[in-house]
């Protein structure tokens, strides 16, 4: 089996909770089963959504690359990163660390064109948004995207940042409250595309139409580097 290499950290919580997702997801019946994989989480990576909205002049990109070079001396094969703002930087730090990044944006995307989808909603943090990472995936496929206002998009930022990397409860009445309002819009489905909103996901039961990015990214690992159960291949609530 390839080794995954996980630049984690960002948040710790959403690390944590991926690496969860890799050991339900594998079809495993004993410890050796399981894939074999490295991770370093370094919280101290500076703010990828700050950096992204030229907020602050300190990129992530460097300490990104030196843990992925990291993960690549332990014997990594291929990495993932649990966080979905840092996708923005893919390309240059696939290039510079010389191993293969898993796309967890194009993967989102290509699963939603496999199941007919043609208009998908976005909750993301205003980096991901405003990077445009996820509408060039979707409209590459013929994917319409809605994205939240600007009021919206301040309710989204509030339930990642206040809420969840605060280490507090989400506020569910809020969630569903935008949610309601990308449905209006005409989404079919609305993308969790921050790693934060996955847990969301993961307490509260948040009912039918949504595709986790965090799942389909870890699916999509389990499947490069082990044995993927039965029944993930849709991910799509129901």
């Amino acid at each position: 089996m390839a080794k995954l290499g996980i630049i984690g950290g960002m948040g710790p919580m959403a690390t944590a909770y991926f690496m969860r997702l890799l050991t339900q997801m594998s079809d495993a019946r004993t410890d050796q089963e399981h894939m074999e994989l490295y991770i370093i989480s370094k919280p101290s990576i500076p703010d990828r959504t700050c950096y992204i909205l030229g907020k602050s002049a300190q990129s992530p990109l460097p300490e990104m690359a030196s843990v992925g070079k990291q993960l690549k001396r332990m014997g990594a094969d291929v990495l993932a990163i649990p966080c979905i703002t840092s996708h923005f930087f893919h390309d240059r730090l696939q290039e510079e660390i010389g191993l293969p990044i898993i796309n967890a944006v194009d993967e989102t995307a290509a699963r939603l064109q496999q199941r007919g989808i043609t208009q998908a909603g976005v909750l993301a943090t205003e980096g991901t948004i405003g990077s445009g990472m996820f509408q060039k995936a979707l409209d590459s496929r013929g994917i319409g995207s809605i994205i939240p206002d600007r009021k919206t998009q301040e309710t989204v930022t509030n339930i990642i940042y206040h809420d969840i990397k605060a280490g507090n409860t989400a506020d569910m009445e809020a969630f569903e409250g935008v949610s309601t309002k990308i449905r209006e819009k005409g989404a079919q489905v609305i993308i969790l595309a921050c790693t934060e909103l996955s847990l969301v996901k993961r307490d509260f039961p948040i009912g039918a139409g949504y595709i986790d990015v965090m799942e389909v990214l870890a699916a999509e690992a389990v499947r490069r580097c082990g044995r993927l159960k039965l029944g993930y291949s849709e991910l799509i609530t129901k």
